[in-house]
Formats: structure tokens, C-alpha cells, sequence
């Protein structure tokens, strides 16, 4: 249970669904109408097919060639739908990978449902066949209400995660019987989020196998079913919402035919304003365009902006060739649609190969109307819109035109022949002419002779002649007739070349309206021929290939025709060929080779143009990388922008903590040295309370000068309490940071900070020891008191960094606790620096003068050595040669 074996698709259909199909994709004119689907297995049923049609499919080289023509309408996304296959068929479709311009895989997004099919089933016989059934209904279900066009981003090892996905889930949930009716399976589903219409569909379809497998007979079985049925669904949408995530990005494909690359214009309109991006350039302009109309993606990538081009994924859409019937894909509107070109396929596949209404024409009248049909479809073969699509709808009525024209006027008693069988050593040209006699083809269109020389030489390029076979005479017969509809109705041939297929179609020729872009293409029925007779001579056909000599052959044993015209038609040219002089023939031979290097030239240039189209494409991808890239080194500044901040904050968040950290470890001290207090205190207590004795008391003097000492004592505690000299300093250094545009200056900061809170730590706790010790005894003296650490104050350097920031002197902090400098016997009490004319706040960063005893700031003494080296006050000597290296 826990592995899937992949089962291709081509083994499990059904023989109703394999009739519906084979119906689709293959005129019914074509299928004998002897042939069933009746051997359970799709190959014998499809070689009895082409048993049994003999040449009427020979456009098909082998069954292997027809299995692949209906395997490509089968990959149609929501196929099941579309072709209204029965419920009941295990239909397994795995989904198609389309490559986006960037390398990204993606799927069609009704296409994701398609891989119910390979959930492993733990069931087998009847009750295996009512739990696919009622997948299929919820497959189904979800395919119609999920948008068509859209796509999503899928890995290439979705099977081997459903296969994770379904590892012992969905039969490891306990049965349940009491699913007896419609509501309670549609309450057991909405426990698991599944929709009460898809909860009621999926219980209709287990309900009608109740009449052959009763279910009071049956209802553990049904029991199992049903609780697997849910617990099925529930993990299948937990792996959808999993694996195929929303995409950011906006997706639009990308239409691959050969060369040319295009889109749906108004696929793409609506994509990017899905995303938000800007489409005010374009919108108008798109707006006014028909429905299903395509842009050229250089258009695309002149139109869109290069931001929103790097936020757009380009799927690439490769454009199979028809064989019979057109592939239909997703269109925006939310149903499907054909290329315009292959409509045209599937209508002429159906005039020509299915009811070949060239070989039972009899009248003019019937040419007629089948020339009326044509008029009457020409608005939807536009050639005026460039390449462009046309919905199933609008295809339907085309065909629906055509069935009505053929029964009211072409249908008649006449049998059409079929291509006779091609033997094992290949044919000739000869007999490729005889075949087109036989199919009475050259009745209707006499030029068909020299349409099929150039036909045949054209399919000797590419093989021998001993190769070819039944599929190279049948589709050298259709060029043939595909010809005439060219000859006869020019604007079959102008849609084409609008289409940019001109010359695929019908290879061996030259496409006119490339050449010059409005030439009329020559009339060769004979119809045609007998209504316009004076332009018979000026018409030119496209191209002819060097003829065989097998042909010339021919042509001079015709020409040698007894009959009295075609004599005189012989004398006359040979007279005139006889009195050409040698300049014409001079002239002619220098025009002749003229014409050839012009042709050559031509074709030259063709090729130029297809390999500039080419460069520019790879330009434009290259240009598409480059975008990428440099929105990807956007993107890692933007992170490494982020990550800075985030340091920077992180330093921040360190400084508060540290901050924290110290109120918090402060708060303990004092907490144990409450606790040490109270335990002293209790202690005496004891003592006292046992044995009472007398203390030695201090004398009144020192009393007074322990009084003293515990007075200062306290008030320096209190200015502590109220000044928070640690909170501010974490103030003045957290303002710094965020200003600081160096990180030598913010490092520094950091450093001065903690070295600040350190030591004024060390000031409090010093301060709280001198306490205790002066209120837990009486017999303490002020000797045995020990002095207190000088209050920290900041560094100089500290000071200038904030003074240049924020262009004002740092607040000062505790300045009541810092000691002015001891006026021992013979010094001045001075407090000002004679050089500055400012106030000394403390000795530190100040120098003394052993003269006069008078202190200047360091800093200001250095400036005042530049000039003397002698005390401003008393001018004694301050610095020894040695201290001071000699000026100038």
C-alpha cells in the first residue's frame, strides 16, 4: 500500500469512454461502421480499428501513431470532462510539466485533481470499482470549478509525495457504519471540510451500486467505503493545500509554434492585474482587442514594464501539429479554444479526407455553394488579426455550417473511391498520378498533375523513394486538394500566412504575400479558368520545382498529339524560337540567372529575418536573467540591511538588560544585607535576653565623629537613590549609540558604559558595608572606618562624543558625590583651571603644579606646553627636557 505503480492511461479506459474518444478525435465518415470496442484492451481494439478502415485511416503509419493522436487530446487538462466519459472508468492522467523561461516546472491547476487517480486502493472487486467511482465524481467536481488557464508551480516528485502522503493514512481511520443516508455521510464530510454538494455527488454515485449490492447485506463493506472515501479526500485537499501553494508571481504562457512565441493578450491582462502590476500602458489597448487575440512576446516585453516582467513566470505551451481533429487548451474565459490555423485543419481534414467532396462534385452549382460556404465562414478566419484562437463554440457553428451545406447541397448519390493499398517497394510519381485519376480529382482541378510533381519531389528530399508508403501517398493526396482550396479561395491563403504557417501547409510553395504583400494568387480550376480567361496569362503559379524527366517525358509525348491545334500550336512556337536572334538569347540567360540570385537572395533574407527573430528572443531571455539577478542582490541587501538592524537592536536589548541585570543584583545586595541586619539584631536580642552585661561605651568625641561619618553616610545613599547613576549613564550612552554614526564610537560607548556602572556598583555596595558596620556595633571607631572609592565619573572622550552629537554638555551625574581635591597645608583651595577658566570637577585628568600647588586640566596643559613649558601662576618649571621634547 504504501508505493503506487504508475498504470499508463491507455490501459484503463473503458470501452464506452475508448467509442467516446475514438469518436472525438476521428470523423465518423472514417470509422466502419463494423468496428467495437469490445476487447477490454485499447491496442487489439485500435488495430482492429485499423483493420477494418484499411487505407480510410492511412494518414495513421501504425496503431502506435493512432495511439499517440488520441494520448495527446487525453492530455487535454479536464479530458474526463469534456469528452463526458462515464463515472465508473479509472481513468489515470498524470499531470503534463510545462517549463517556465526561468526553469520552474508547472501544471495546469485542474490538472492537480487528475492525480486522485493514483491514490493506492485498498479495495478490491465491486466495492475497488464504487471508491474510484466516487473519486471520479470528486475529481470531476473539483475540474469544473477550478479556473482553466491557470497554473502552478509543481516539483517533478509529486508522486513519490502522495505516495508519503497516502503511507497508512487513509485505512488506519476506525470504520464507521452509521452512514445510512445522504445527511449523515454529508455531516461526516463537513467535519472534514468537504464541500455538502461534491459529499452529496460522491454519495449518488455509491448509491446506485445499493441496488446490486444491497446494503443491509453489505453494511460493514459500506461502512469501510465510506470512511475511506473521506479520509481519502480530507488528505488528498491537506496534500493539495500543501504541495501547490499560491504563487506569488503572475503566470502566463507562453505559446511555442516553431520559432514564434506568443500569449493571450487578454490572458495576460488579466494575470497581471491579479497581482497588482501595472498594466495602465497597455489595458485600453488590449481591451479593444478581440477575444482570444495573441500578442508576439517581443511585443510583451516592450509593453511591460521590467519590474513586472522579473515578477511574471512565462510558461512555455509547445504547439503540437494536429493529425486529424484540433487539441483544444484552457482558454481564460474559463472553457477551451482552438488555434485559428487548426480549425481550419479539422474543417478541410473533414471536406477533403471524411466526405471527400472533391471526388463527388458533378455541377458548377455545387462548386458554387461550397465557394457560398466559404464566404459565409470568412469573418472567422480573419487574416487581419495576426495569430489568433477560436473558442469551442464558435468552431461547433463552423462545423455546424458545413454539415448543413453538405446534406442541403453536396451530399449525393455519387460513391467516392478510397486510396488504394501502396505496395511494400514504395511508389512513383506516375503511379502518385494515377492515383489521381482514379480518385477522379483531376476533374475539378486539371493542375493537380503538376501540383503532385511538385508534392512528391518535395517528400524525395527527405526520404527514398523505396520508403515511401501508404501514410506518403495519403498525405501527398491531401497537399494536392489542400492546393486547389489555396488556388480557388485566396483568402484561405492570406489567413495563413496571417498565421505565419503559409508554407508549412503546403511546403513545395512559394508563399506570395511574404514576397510582396498583397499578390493575388493564380485561379488554376478550370472553372475558374473559363470565367476569367484574360487573366489566365498574367497569372503566375508560386513555384515550380525542376520537373523530372519522367515528367518531360510525358509532356513531349503529349505535345506529339496528331490533333491539328496542338501541331500548329508546335509550328508556331518553333517558328518564333527559330527567329529569336542571339542578343534576345543573351538577354534572356543573363535575366534568367539575375532572377535566380534575386531568389536566392530572397530566401537568404528570409532566413536573416528568422535568425534575428531568433536573437532577439535570446536577447530578451538574457535580458530576463539579468533582471532576475539583480532583483536577487536587491533582495540579499534588503537582508543584510535587516540583519544590521537586527544587531543593532540586539546591542540595545544588551544594554537594557545589562542595566536590568545591575538594578536587579543591587536589589539582592540590599535585600541581604537586610537580612544579614535582621539577623544581627535578632542575635543581640537573644544575647541580651541570657545574660546581661555591660558595654564598654565610646567617649562623646568619637560618638560625634561616628555621627558625622553615618550622616554623610546617608545622604550619600539618598543622592544615590535619587540620582540613579547607573540608569543615567545607560541613558547618555544608549542616546549616543543611536546617534553614533561610527562603530569605533559605538563600541567605546559600550565599553564605557559597563566600566561606569561597574564602579559605581562597587561606590554603592562600599557605601552599604559602611553602614551595616557603623549600626551593627556601638564600639566602632572612625579609624576603623574605611574611606570611600572615588565616585567613577566619565572619560573625557565619552563627554566630547556626546558634546558633538548633540552640540550641549552631557547632564552631570551625582556631582555632589565627587571629591574636590584635599587643600592640604600650603596649596590653594582652587577649583578652577587658570587656562580654560573652567571648573575642575575632580584631581582625576588634572596635573599639579609642586610650586604653587595649583592643578590644571591635563588636556589644557598640553596646549599650554606647545608655547611655554613653565606654570601660568608661578612660572615654575613643570616639564624636565626629558618629559617634553624641545619646540621648533
Amino acid at each position: 500500500m504504501s508505493s503506487i505503480s504508475v498504470v499508463d492511461m491507455d490501459l484503463v479506459l473503458s470501452s464506452v469512454n475508448l467509442r467516446k474518444l475514438v469518436s472525438r478525435c476521428i470523423p465518423k465518415e472514417l470509422i466502419p461502421t463494423n468496428w467495437k470496442c469490445k476487447k477490454g484492451y485499447i491496442y487489439w481494439d485500435l488495430k482492429d480499428l485499423l483493420k477494418l478502415a484499411e487505407t480510410q485511416l492511412g494518414m495513421f503509419e501504425s496503431d502506435q501513431a493512432l495511439l499517440e493522436a488520441l494520448l495527446n487530446f487525453l492530455r487535454v487538462p479536464g479530458c474526463p470532462n469534456l469528452l463526458q466519459f462515464n463515472i465508473d472508468d479509472s481513468l489515470m492522467a498524470l499531470p503534463e510539466y510545462h517549463m517556465s523561461l526561468k526553469g520552474s516546472a508547472f501544471i495546469y491547476k485542474s490538472d492537480i485533481y487528475a492525480l486522485t487517480s493514483a491514490i493506492p486502493c485498498p479495495f478490491i472487486d465491486w466495492r475497488r470499482v464504487v471508491v474510484q467511482s466516487a473519486l471520479n465524481k470528486f475529481r470531476r467536481n473539483m475540474e469544473i470549478v477550478t479556473f482553466g488557464c491557470e497554473m502552478v508551480d509543481s516539483s517533478n516528485d509529486i508522486l513519490e509525495k502522495l505516495a508519503e502522503q497516502f503511507d497508512g493514512n487513509c485505512w488506519d481511520a476506525s470504520p464507521c457504519s452509521d452512514y445510512d443516508t445522504k445527511t449523515d455521510f454529508k455531516h461526516a464530510a463537513a467535519g472534514f471540510n468537504i464541500a455538502a454538494q461534491t459529499a452529496e455527488d460522491m454519495y449518488e454515485v455509491v448509491e446506485r451500486y445499493m441496488e446490486t449490492f444491497p446494503l443491509e447485506e453489505n453494511k460493514a463493506d459500506y461502512g469501510h467505503m465510506f470512511t475511506w472515501i473521506i479520509s481519502a479526500v480530507r488528505f488528498f485537499l491537506n496534500f493539495v493545500e500543501k504541495n501547490f501553494p499560491v504563487t506569488e508571481k503572475a503566470t502566463v504562457r507562453l505559446f511555442v509554434t516553431g520559432k514564434e512565441n506568443y500569449v493571450m493578450a487578454h490572458e495576460l491582462l488579466q494575470s497581471l492585474k491579479n497581482k497588482n502590476l501595472d498594466v495602465s500602458g497597455f489595458e485600453e489597448e488590449i481591451q479593444r482587442m478581440p477575444a482570444l487575440s495573441t500578442l508576439e512576446f517581443r511585443d510583451v516585453a516592450r509593453k511591460v514594464k521590467i519590474q513586472d516582467m522579473k515578477n511574471t513566470e512565462f510558461i512555455r505551451i509547445q504547439s503540437s501539429t494536429p493529425s486529424l481533429t484540433a487539441i483544444p487548451i484552457p482558454s481564460p474565459d474559463g472553457g477551451y479554444c482552438v488555434r485559428a490555423s487548426d480549425a481550419l485543419h479539422e474543417l478541410l481534414v473533414d471536406m477533403l479526407l471524411a466526405k471527400k467532396v472533391l471526388q463527388t462534385v458533378e455541377s458548377e452549382a455545387q462548386l458554387e455553394h461550397l465557394e457560398k460556404y466559404f464566404v459565409s465562414v470568412q469573418n472567422y478566419f480573419d487574416s487581419d488579426r495576426g495569430v489568433f484562437f477560436i473558442s469551442l463554440n464558435e468552431l461547433n457553428v463552423i462545423k455546424s455550417k458545413w454539415e448543413e451545406c453538405y446534406e442541403a447541397n453536396l451530399k449525393n448519390s455519387k460513391q467516392a473511391k478510397s486510396v488504394r493499398a501502396v505496395g511494400n517497394e514504395g511508389f512513383s510519381l506516375e503511379d502518385l498520378e494515377k492515383e489521381l485519376k482514379y480518385l477522379d480529382l483531376d476533374k475539378v482541378f486539371p493542375d493537380i498533375y503538376t501540383v503532385a510533381e511538385w508534392s512528391y519531389e518535395s517528400v524525395l528530399d527527405v526520404k527514398p523513394k523505396e520508403s515511401l508508403n501508404q501514410t506518403d501517398m495519403t498525405y501527398m493526396i491531401y497537399q494536392c486538394q489542400v492546393a486547389f482550396f489555396l488556388y480557388g479561395f485566396p483568402f484561405l491563403y492570406r489567413f495563413l500566412h496571417s498565421q505565419k504557417i503559409c508554407t508549412k501547409w503546403v511546403s513545395f510553395l512559394d508563399c506570395l504575400f511574404c514576397k510582396n504583400g498583397h499578390a493575388e494568387l493564380p485561379k488554376s480550376s478550370k472553372r475558374v479558368r473559363e470565367e476569367n480567361p484574360s487573366e489566365e496569362a498574367e497569372s503566375e503559379v508560386p513555384r515550380k520545382k525542376k520537373r523530372s524527366k519522367k515528367a518531360k517525358k510525358a509532356k513531349e509525348t503529349e505535345s506529339s498529339d496528331p490533333e491539328p491545334t496542338s501541331s500548329h500550336k508546335l509550328g508556331s512556337l518553333e517558328a518564333k524560337e527559330s527567329q529569336a536572334c542571339p542578343k534576345c538569347f543573351r538577354a534572356s540567360h543573363f535575366a534568367d540567372v539575375a532572377n535566380e540570385k534575386l531568389r536566392l537572395s530572397k530566401v537568404e533574407c528570409k532566413h536573416l529575418k528568422k535568425d534575428l527573430a531568433n536573437a532577439e528572443l535570446e536577447v530578451e531571455v538574457l535580458k530576463q536573467k539579468v533582471a532576475d539577478k539583480d532583483e536577487r542582490i536587491r533582495m540579499l541587501e534588503e537582508l543584510l540591511k535587516s540583519k544590521d538592524d537586527i544587531i543593532e537592536k540586539q546591542n540595545m536589548d544588551l544594554l537594557k538588560n545589562q542595566d536590568t541585570i545591575m538594578n536587579l543584583e543591587m536589589e539582592v545586595d540590599s535585600k541581604d544585607n537586610i537580612i544579614e541586619d535582621l539577623k544581627i539584631s535578632l542575635a543581640e536580642k537573644d544575647q541580651s535576653s541570657e545574660v546581661t552585661t555591660l558595654e564598654p561605651t565610646r567617649g562623646d568625641e568619637e560618638t560625634e565623629k561616628v555621627r558625622d561619618v553615618l550622616f554623610k553616610l546617608l545622604e550619600i545613599q539618598a543622592t544615590l537613590q535619587s540620582g540613579n547613576p547607573i540608569g543615567k549613564c545607560r541613558e547618555l550612552a544608549h542616546r549616543i549609540y543611536t546617534k553614533a554614526q561610527n562603530k569605533e564610537i559605538k563600541d567605546a560607548t559600550v565599553v564605557e558604559a559597563a566600566r561606569f556602572c561597574k564602579a559605581a556598583k562597587i561606590y554603592s555596595l562600599a557605601v552599604n558595608t559602611q553602614l551595616e558596620m557603623i549600626r551593627g556595633s556601638q564600639l566602632v571607631k572612625p579609624d576603623e572606618i574605611p574611606d570611600l572609592p572615588n565616585f567613577p565619573v566619565l572619560s573625557q572622550g565619552f563627554l566630547k562624543a556626546y558634546e558633538d552629537i548633540y552640540k550641549s554638555e552631557a547632564p552631570k551625574i551625582c556631582h555632589s558625590l565627587l571629591k574636590t581635591p584635599e587643600v592640604r597645608p600650603g596649596e590653594l583651595a582652587d577649583t578652577d583651571c587658570l587656562i580654560c577658566i573652567e571648573e575642575m570637577d575632580s584631581e582625576e585628568g588634572t596635573i599639579k603644579c609642586e610650586c604653587c600647588k595649583r592643578r590644571y586640566h591635563v588636556e589644557c596643559a598640553k596646549e599650554w606646553f606647545k608655547m611655554k613649558r613653565t606654570c601660568p601662576a608661578c612660572s615654575s618649571v613643570l616639564l624636565d627636557g626629558s618629559e617634553f621634547p624641545p619646540l621648533g
